[in-house]
This record gives C-alpha cells, structure tokens and sequence, in this order.
C-alpha cells in the first residue's frame, strides 16, 4: 500500500530539511536515521510563507496496512533534529478510513506543523507572514 502525506510548515532557515518517523519500520520504528524525507512543493522563497512538505511511503505486507500507526514530523535545522510538538503526547495516528483512498494510493490528511506549546500557532505565521509581506511593499512572495 503507497500512502502520501503532507504537512503544511513555516521554515526557520532555507536549509532547512523534513522527516516523517514512526512506530513502523517503514518509518524508521522511531529512529531519525531511517525516517522518511519529504520534498517541498516548491523553492523556499520567503522564510514567513508557509510551505506543502509532501512524502510517500509504502506500507510493506508483514504488518497489515490498515492497522492503525504512531508518528511525527521531524525537521532538520543546522544538523540538529527538532521534533515536533512536546512528547508521546503529540503524536500523530494514521488510521486507515477507506474515504481517504485515491486512485489506489491512501493520502493522509494535510497536517500543520504542531510547535513545542501543542499548538500549530497559524495565527502567529499568518500575521508574521502579512507583515513581512507589507514590509516588504510587496503583494505576495511567491512567484507564478
């Protein structure tokens, strides 16, 4: 079984790198060393634009796939790992729920990064984001 995942995350820094580990051994049973990378969408252009981060993995037939699986996401700042959000606590769960299958390929719902408070604090990186952007005189970062 593929799955696809997203996760929607404001970069501290353009060299900035993003995992997805687990309780699987698809996903490293935990160990940032063999967890899986996500790409972003698009080029860092602006360090307050919010980012798609998007990773596949397949599911391998020794455990069965609509069982249900614990991770994070995982960045990579300056060679340092930060996990997100504060412990077991924030854990996600992918729980297979047949609506989510497209064209053969189960996709995840899109996360927002969840910050050391618990929270995913959209607020705070739209605001950082709008004033950037009035800063700069600008209308949008991003290039069409």
């Amino acid at each position: 079984m593929l799955l696809r995942f997203g996760l929607i995350l404001t970069p501290e820094a353009h060299d900035v790198e993003v995992f997805m580990v687990g309780s699987r051994a698809e996903v490293g049973q935990w160990e940032t060393s063999r967890a899986v990378t996500m790409t972003a969408s698009r080029q860092l252009v602006s360090l307050h634009e919010p980012c798609l981060w998007r990773g596949e993995l397949r599911l391998s037939e020794s455990e069965p796939w609509t069982q249900p699986f614990w991770f994070k996401f995982v960045k990579r700042v300056a060679g340092s790992f930060i996990f997100e959000g504060n412990g077991p606590a924030h854990d996600r769960v992918c729980a297979y729920d047949e609506r989510n299958m497209v064209d053969g390929v189960y996709c995840h719902p899109i996360g927002h990064w969840i910050e050391a408070t618990g929270h995913t604090d959209e607020m705070k990186h739209t605001t950082n984001f709008y004033f950037s952007v009035a800063g700069h005189k600008a209308m949008h970062f991003s290039r069409i």
